[in-house]
């Protein structure tokens, strides 16, 4: 084969024709609700609409949705209508089920492959940071430390969720977790939001604490043990299992090293940054992309039986520069709102070249096409 490859060897090309997709998700509300919806669905879709369509209009949706909340709070703040509230709801109820609709059109159509699982798992990771913007923008506290906190929340789930992947071949969901249960949460911040308006979570409810004080309580315990918890600790016991002794365990810290220090740099930047929070919405979006293309090189590497290198060069000089910049006397040369820019467009520029690379090199190793089916079969 003649196509220069960037991402994916000679051997790992000859792995992605093994590969197959092992998970489970035993949560009751997948089980006995958005399973069901999504069956539903499948059986009226044409044999023709390829799975990364699906997947491609999921998230295009969700998108859409959080640009309209951007449209009124940009600055992270500022009360929100009411219907764009509403809409976010249904936006990302019409996300989750969608997601779920993608794998079954692969398996009913004979199209399941190594790259729609990539795809998926990137627009699930780009859901992740869009989402976090939106939702503390919903609660009203865009501008306050709660906003890191659920961002770093949010993302940390999916990351150990990927590396456990990773690790066991497998992803398996417990009976509560956050993909099909944490929704919930989301559905109801987005409906009474639009019920009874933004200024609903300010409200004192118990001894000093706010509905939104509680929510994010809520919201952290389920985090520390639903999703940062269970995955940390699978990906222990994963290791010690597949490698032998705990001196192995400094290789799942290494891998989690990057990780940690993109979002050490990220609090820091927060800290410390001088510019207005209109700014904040390009910060968190720079480290978002950077969060991006971290976890999807994790899944590259699973599907490809690579060894999973974590030292990205642009994550790593990013991190580097910023430090620099809060740390050093190159703060009172260069402005800050020209590093900011400069890192975004670092981000996503490196983003959007892997992807189109990555895109590139698993169609042509596997002969198919990222938006068209590769065969039409009878519905199973």
């Amino acid at each position: 084969m003649n196509y220069k490859r960037s991402y994916v060897t000679e051997e790992a090309g000859r792995c992605l024709f093994t590969y197959k997709y092992a998970g489970s998700d035993k949560s009751i509300s997948y089980n006995y609700c958005w399973r069901h919806i999504s069956d539903l669905i499948v059986k009226f879709l044409p044999v023709w609409i390829a799975p990364n369509v699906i997947t491609l209009v999921a998230l295009i949706i969700r998108i859409a949705c959080d640009v309209w909340v951007a449209y009124y709070a940009w600055d992270m703040a500022g009360s929100i209508p009411r219907v764009p509230c509403i809409v976010f709801a249904l936006g990302y109820f019409a996300y989750i089920i969608l997601d779920s609709v993608d794998g079954k059109q692969a398996r009913k159509t004979g199209n399941s492959s190594p790259l729609g699982l990539m795809f998926d798992h990137g627009a699930d990771s780009i859901n992740t940071v869009s989402l976090s913007i939106s939702l503390v923008c919903l609660v009203g506290v865009g501008q306050t430390w709660y906003f890191p906190l659920v961002l770093l929340g949010l993302i940390t789930g999916f990351f150990f969720a990927t590396l456990e992947e990773y690790y066991c071949q497998r992803l398996d969901l417990g009976v509560i977790n956050g993909v099909s249960d944490g929704c919930l949460m989301i559905y109801a911040i987005g409906i009474l939001s639009g019920i009874y308006g933004v200024e609903l979570w300010t409200m004192e409810v118990f001894n000093g604490w706010s509905l939104i004080d509680m929510v994010c309580f809520v919201f952290f315990i389920c985090s520390v043990l639903t999703a940062m918890g269970r995955y940390v600790l699978s990906v222990v016991f994963s290791v010690l299992n597949i490698m032998g002794s705990k001196a192995k365990l400094s290789d799942m810290f290494l891998r989690s090293s990057t990780f940690i220090a993109l979002n050490v740099t990220f609090l820091v930047h927060y800290k410390f940054t001088s510019l207005s929070n209109w700014y904040l919405r390009i910060l968190t979006i720079a480290y978002g992309l950077m969060n991006c293309e971290l976890i999807s090189h994790i899944m590259l590497a699973h599907i490809t039986s690579q060894v999973f290198n974590p030292f990205r060069p642009t994550i790593v000089a990013s991190c580097a520069v910023v430090c620099l910049y809060f740390f050093s006397p190159l703060k009172l040369q260069v402005p800050e709102a020209v590093l900011l820019w400069g890192l975004f467009l670092l981000c996503l520029a490196s983003y959007l070249e892997f992807i189109i690379s990555v895109s590139n090199e698993l169609t042509t190793i596997l002969g198919i096409r990222m938006f068209k089916v590769k065969k039409l079969t009878k519905c199973s």
